[in-house]
């Protein structure tokens, strides 16, 4: 994790915090995407589990991967997106609370 400044390595995933595992499934999630062609990809709930700043560092990730990769993508999130950044290649859609 990008915060985490300790120099010991996890060597089992039953280590680590909802977050961490999130964070650590995106980071594998990433490097099987750039070695598989598709015209769009989508992921839900990626975030799940994960703090603001997990949140952030992840979300920015991701966009900056799909606008270099040039294929479309759908990221599903209960979570706030207004952070992220406009480009005339993202259209960010939110949908209304369901009422209860």
């Amino acid at each position: 994790m990008p915060q985490d400044a300790s120099n010991s390595s996890v060597r089992d995933t039953r280590g680590l915090s909802g977050g961490e595992r999130s964070f650590s499934t995106l980071c594998f999630a990433l490097s099987l995407h750039q070695m598989i062609e598709c015209p769009f990809r989508a992921m839900d709930e990626f975030d799940v589990f994960m703090d603001a700043v997990s949140r952030k560092i992840s979300l920015d990730t991701l966009v900056d991967f799909a606008l270099s990769h040039k294929a479309q993508w759908i990221f599903i999130t209960p979570h706030d997106i207004s952070m992220v950044k406009q480009d005339e290649n993202i259209r960010k859609q939110q949908m209304a609370a369901p009422r209860s």
